[in-house]
C-alpha cells in the first residue's frame, strides 16, 4: 500500500473512531412503547419529548436546532409489500444515498429540502411471509448538524428494537 493511501486509511480509521464516543457524549434515555412493543434511545440533552399520541402508536422528539426523530408503529392494513413500506420512509422530494434491506428490517437514508434524514423500519411477518406490524423511527436533521447527528443516527439504529 502507497504512503497516500496509509495515510488515508489512518485518517479515516481516526474519525470513525470518534463517531460513538461523540453519541456516548451525551444523555441518554429509553422511550418504551406498550402497544406495538418497541423500544429507542434518544438524546434527552438534544431532544425534547413530546407527548405520545393519543392512539398510542408513538411519539415524536423535537430538538431546538431543527432536528425531529418520529418514532412509530402500526399494523400494516393496507397490506403493503417491503417496498412499498421502504418508499414510504421518504418523501417524494429526497435524494437516497443509502438503502439497505433484509427480510427483517430496512434501513434509508439521504437529503431532503436541505436536511439529513436517517430511517429505519422493523417488518414483523406472519406464516404467510406477510408484513403485519411496521415499527420505524425517522430521524431529520440539519445538513450542518451532521458531525453531532450522523453518530446519533448510528446509535439509534443500535439501540432500536423490540421491547423485552
Amino acid at each position: 500500500m502507497n504512503r497516500f493511501l496509509r495515510s488515508l486509511a489512518a485518517t479515516l480509521a481516526t474519525l470513525l473512531a470518534g463517531v460513538p464516543a461523540m453519541a456516548s457524549a451525551h444523555d441518554w434515555e429509553a422511550y418504551a412503547n406498550v402497544r406495538f412493543g418497541y423500544r429507542i434511545c434518544y438524546l434527552a440533552d438534544l431532544l425534547e419529548a413530546q407527548s405520545e399520541a393519543d392512539n398510542g402508536d408513538g411519539r415524536v422528539f423535537s430538538g431546538k436546532s431543527g432536528a425531529e426523530l418520529r418514532v412509530w408503529g402500526g399494523d400494516n392494513v393496507l397490506q403493503q409489500d417491503d417496498h412499498a413500506i421502504i418508499r414510504d420512509l421518504a418523501d417524494a422530494d429526497t435524494s437516497i444515498s443509502y438503502r439497505r434491506t433484509t427480510k427483517n428490517w430496512a434501513v434509508v437514508s439521504g437529503r431532503e429540502n436541505g436536511d439529513i434524514f436517517y430511517a429505519k423500519v422493523l417488518l414483523e411477518r406472519n406464516t404467510a411471509d406477510d408484513i403485519d406490524t411496521i415499527r420505524a423511527f425517522r430521524l431529520t436533521y440539519p445538513a450542518d448538524e451532521a458531525k453531532t447527528y450522523n453518530a446519533v443516527a448510528a446509535r439509534l439504529a443500535d439501540c432500536f428494537g423490540l421491547a423485552e
